[in-house]
C-alpha cells in the first residue's frame, strides 16, 4: 500500500495529525493504530469527561509548561487552546469552561470528541488500519516503509504519535521509543508526571479513600518553592487527586533522581486562615464542653480524618472544656501545614502523563520534524514535553499534532 503520510499510533496527537496532513489537498493518509479502535486512552481522560484543553493566553501556557514551555510556543501559535474549542465547535461538539481555565466538552463525555476526531478524519479520506502494530520503519529510496507483521505501508512522510509508556492498557507502551531510536535520537528516560505519590506517614495511607475539595500543597524542590491547590483523595499509599498530580511535576525528577524524600505541607483547610479557625474552635469548645475534641473537628471533616488528626496532635481523648492553648496551637498548626514525606511517585504504568521521551533538541520545534531523518515527525506525549493537571497536555497533543501532520503534507507536496 502507498499513502503520502502515515501516522503511527491513533490517540490525541496521531489523529490531530492525520487531520491536519489530510486537509492538505492531494494528500493520502493512513493512520495505524495497535487496537481495535482510536482514542482509547483520550476516552479515559478527565474521568471520562476530557479535559480538552486549559483556556489561556499562550504566554500563561508556556509559563505553565515550566522547562519545555518555550519549545512549544510555536506550535501552540499554530494551533492553541482557542483553535481547539473553534475546532470543536465547528464540528458540533459546544464545550464550558470551568473557573478555574479547564474546558470541557458540554456534554462531559469524552467519546463526542473521540467520535468528532475520528469521524473528520475519515471524512478528510485518512484510512485507519486497525490492530496493527509497527514492527519497523525503515528508510527507503522515495521515503519510508512501515512494516506491521506481514503488512507495510509505503509513504513518504512519517509522524510518531505512540503516546508514552502512561495506561498501558490503552496501548501506550513505548513503542514509539525503539522506533525513534533506530533513527538516532535519544531517549530521556521515562518517568511518572501527574501522578499520586507515596508518603512515609502510615496515618495518611490508613484514611484511604478520603477526599477534600481544595487543599494547598507547598514545599521546595532545590532552591524552587512551589504550592499547588486543588482536591486531594488519600490513597493506600499516600495521596492522589488534582493537587497531587501537580505537585507531582515539582518532584518526580528530584525523585527519579535521588534527590528524595521531599517535604510538602498541605493545608486542609484552606479557606480558613489560622487565626480564624483558633477563634473557631475556642468557641466550639466554649458552647460545647462536654464534646470531644474530634466531634469539633467534624464541623469540617468527616470523623475519620478528625479522628487521625487528633491522635497526630495528641488530642483525641481531651474534652473540649480542657483542650489547652497549647494543644490547641498545635492542631491549628496541624490542620494548616500537615507535614507529609514524599518518598516517591507512584509508577509511570499508573500516571496520567509520561515526562522524558524522544529528545525534544532533536526534533524541530517549528515544524516537529526530525532533526536526524528527513520526513519523520513526532507528535504527542512520545516527545520529552509534559504539562500540568488540567487539559494542558490534551493542548500539547492537539497543538504539535497539528503542526506535524501539517508540515509532513505539505513537504510532501512540495517534493
Amino acid at each position: 500500500m502507498r499513502f503520502d503520510v502515515c501516522v503511527v499510533g491513533g490517540g490525541a496527537g496521531g489523529l490531530m495529525a492525520a487531520i491536519f496532513a489530510a486537509r492538505v489537498e492531494g494528500v493520502r493518509v493512513a493512520i495505524v493504530e495497535r487496537n481495535t479502535s482510536a482514542g482509547r486512552k483520550l476516552l479515559k481522560t478527565g474521568g471520562s469527561r476530557c479535559n480538552v484543553t486549559h483556556l489561556c493566553s499562550v504566554d500563561e501556557f508556556v509559563k505553565a509548561c515550566g522547562k519545555c514551555g518555550r519549545y512549544l510556543k510555536h506550535c501552540l501559535y499554530e494551533f492553541g487552546p482557542d483553535a481547539m474549542v473553534r475546532f470543536l465547535a465547528e464540528g458540533g461538539v459546544g464545550t464550558v469552561v470551568e473557573e478555574d481555565g479547564c474546558v470541557f466538552p458540554a456534554s462531559d463525555k469524552s467519546s463526542d470528541v473521540n467520535d468528532l476526531l475520528v469521524n473528520t478524519c475519515k471524512s478528510e479520506g485518512a484510512k485507519f488500519l486497525y490492530d496493527k502494530r509497527v514492527d519497523e520503519i525503515s528508510r527507503t529510496a522515495d521515503g519510508f516503509c512501515v512494516r506491521m507483521g506481514e503488512r507495510e505501508v509505503d509513504c513518504g512522510a512519517v509522524v510518531i504519535a505512540t503516546g508514552g509508556m502512561s495506561w498501558p492498557g490503552t496501548g501506550s507502551t513505548g513503542d514509539g521509543y525503539s522506533l525513534a531510536k533506530k533513527f538516532g535520537h535519544r531517549i530521556i528516560k521515562p518517568k511518572a508526571s501527574v501522578v499520586p505519590l507515596v508518603v512515609a506517614e502510615d496515618w495518611v495511607r490508613q484514611l484511604r479513600g478520603i477526599s477534600l475539595d481544595k487543599v494547598v500543597i507547598s514545599g521546595k524542590v532545590g532552591e524552587k518553592k512551589f504550592s499547588r491547590t486543588g482536591a486531594m483523595i488519600f490513597t493506600g499509599t499516600g495521596i492522589g487527586g488534582p493537587a497531587s498530580f501537580e505537585t507531582s511535576m515539582y518532584v518526580t525528577d528530584a525523585l527519579a533522581e535521588g534527590k528524595g524524600p521531599v517535604r510538602v505541607f498541605v493545608d486542609l483547610l484552606p479557606a480558613c486562615g489560622a487565626e480564624e479557625l483558633e477563634r473557631i474552635i475556642v468557641d466550639e469548645c466554649g458552647l460545647n464542653p462536654k464534646k470531644d475534641i474530634v466531634s469539633v473537628l467534624t464541623k469540617w471533616f468527616v470523623r475519620s480524618l478528625a479522628t487521625k488528626l487528633c491522635e497526630q496532635a495528641d488530642v483525641d481523648d481531651v474534652p473540649a472544656s480542657q483542650l489547652s492553648r497549647l494543644k490547641r496551637k498545635g492542631l491549628v498548626k496541624l490542620i494548616k501545614a500537615a507535614s507529609l514525606t514524599i518518598t516517591a511517585t507512584r509508577p509511570v504504568a499508573e500516571a496520567t502523563v509520561t515526562r522524558g521521551g524522544v529528545c525534544r533538541d532533536e526534533i524541530d520545534g517549528k515544524t516537529m520534524e526530525s532533526k536526524k531523518c528527513a520526513g519523520l515527525y513526532f507528535a504527542g506525549e512520545v516527545i520529552d514535553t509534559d504539562g500540568p493537571c488540567g487539559g494542558y497536555n490534551l493542548q500539547i497533543a492537539w497543538s504539535t499534532g497539528a503542526v506535524a501532520g501539517r508540515c509532513a503534507a505539505e513537504k510532501i507536496v512540495i517534493f
